[in-house]
């Protein structure tokens, strides 16, 4: 199993050409030393497989990324990639070292996650909290997980703003009733880890520290004043919202339908203003 690097993906003999490479690694550093501003054609990577003992023009290759989008659909007429697990690995860490890459096809549960699980030495501490969560859900409950969650990368995104912005009431309390609700032991060391990380992630009380206006009077809200006496009561109300279900999904999702709501009002206040200033 090896990698290609073709200055023109259309025909390999026009332009540089590289093959036998063996690793993601050194095909990515290849394809990016290509000048972009060359007009072979469009710059690809591939993979190929040989099998020992047999003739080279028997290799089974094919061009995974061409310009700047990865074709999965492809996979569905080469079965002798997609079933083989070393390419579908490494094709897995091609995606996660060039998440730019737009994604054509279906990428399967299993493979997502793979993506996931390889770019994460690369993320953010939020970006790799977001990911240990989002594993959690789906090993905790995965009928709940599928009914919810449209992809492993939305939820990833979604939960990695929310923990970059310091909203992790509704993840906390989630996790504390998979606690309460009787899991696994493994489970339940799981969620009491996340808990643990969750408490020590404070990014606004960090920034907080550097910018507060009253450095006693650090408190997750920036520069204590109209903006914080908004932020208190918009935490006063969450805190007599009913107890949640036992979808972190669905919780989240009212969550983010009651900041939607809080905007709409705000905009019908502002166009009612405008009316009454134009009559």
């Amino acid at each position: 199993m090896t990698l290609t690097v073709a200055e023109c993906g259309e025909f390999h003999n026009m332009g540089e050409f590289y093959e036998n490479i063996p690793t993601v690694e050194e095909a990515v550093a290849i394809w990016k030393q290509i000048p972009p501003e060359r007009m072979n054609g469009i710059s690809a990577i591939g993979v190929n497989i040989h099998i020992p003992g047999m003739e080279a023009f028997e290799d089974v290759g094919i061009d995974i990324l061409s310009g700047k989008r990865i074709d999965l659909d492809i996979l569905e007429h080469i079965p002798e990639i997609k079933g083989n697990p070393q390419a579908m690995e490494v094709i897995a860490e091609l995606a996660a070292k060039l998440p730019e890459m737009e994604i054509d096809g279906y990428m399967s549960e299993k493979f997502e996650a793979k993506v996931w699980e390889k770019r994460m030495p690369d993320l953010e501490p939020a970006g790799q909290l977001a990911v240990e969560l989002d594993r959690f859900v789906y090993d905790y409950d995965k009928y709940s997980y599928r009914n919810d969650v449209q992809s492993m990368t939305e939820n990833v995104t979604e939960l990695t703003e929310m923990l970059e912005q310091g909203d992790t009431e509704h993840i906390t309390e989630w996790l504390n009733e998979a606690i309460s609700e009787g899991t696994a032991p493994e489970e339940e060391k799981r969620a009491k880890e996340l808990l643990e990380k969750l408490a020590e992630y404070k990014p606004l009380a960090k920034v907080e520290e550097m910018e507060e206006q009253n450095y006693n009077m650090v408190d997750n809200v920036l520069n204590n004043g109209a903006g914080e006496k908004a932020q208190k009561e918009e935490n006063k109300k969450e805190q007599e919202r009913p107890a949640a279900r036992t979808s972190l999904k669905a919780r989240l999702a009212e969550k983010k339908a009651l900041v939607s709501g809080q905007g709409k009002d705000h905009e019908a206040q502002e166009n009612n203003k405008n009316n009454q200033r134009e009559m």
